[in-house]
């Protein structure tokens, strides 16, 4: 499996310990705050979200992925749409995984998204963690186009071997 962690921070900024040195945001609740002078914005945040899930659905789609399953999923109590159910165990179309990926990105939830063969994961600090079965062919383009970056993984985070439960 290849496995990648993708972010919006710009690599310029970390120590060589691989630490982000400078003043971001790394979460919704940050609207309205200023970080290295700027004030986050509804539509600046918002982009960049767009800009995650596009990326997740490029990295599954592009590999053939067609579904996830929710694993080790977590209410942080603001979800309540009866409209998607989030059960562990339930498959998830792409079309699912996408909004799945807004609430992950939002804090609303957590899970971990996984079949035998790929894996979506959020981490702190707005990173994400992807996992597929072929290596990407032109997406690094398309990542560059969305202003993230990725960088190749050994392991996956959550638990080093990725699981489906």
């Amino acid at each position: 499996m290849h496995q990648y962690r993708v972010t919006k921070y710009d690599p310029r900024y970390r120590k060589s310990s691989g630490a982000f040195t400078r003043d971001d945001w790394i979460c919704v609740g940050d609207i309205g705050s200023t970080f290295s002078g700027t004030v986050l914005t509804a539509s600046e945040y918002l982009a960049v979200e767009n800009a995650y899930v596009a990326s997740a659905l490029a990295f599954l789609a592009e590999t053939g992925v067609e579904s996830l399953a929710i694993c080790s999923f977590e209410n942080h109590g603001s979800y309540a749409n009866s409209e998607l159910s989030l059960d562990d165990g339930r498959e998830c179309s792409l079309l699912e995984v996408a909004d799945i990926a807004r609430l992950n990105l939002r804090s609303s939830i957590w899970c971990r998204l996984v079949a035998d063969n790929a894996f979506l994961h959020f981490g702190y600090d707005y990173y994400m963690y992807v996992g597929v079965p072929t290596s990407r062919g032109v997406l690094a383009c398309s990542l560059n186009r969305l202003n993230l970056r990725t960088s190749k993984r050994e392991t996956a985070e959550y638990g080093g071997t990725v699981v489906r439960r």
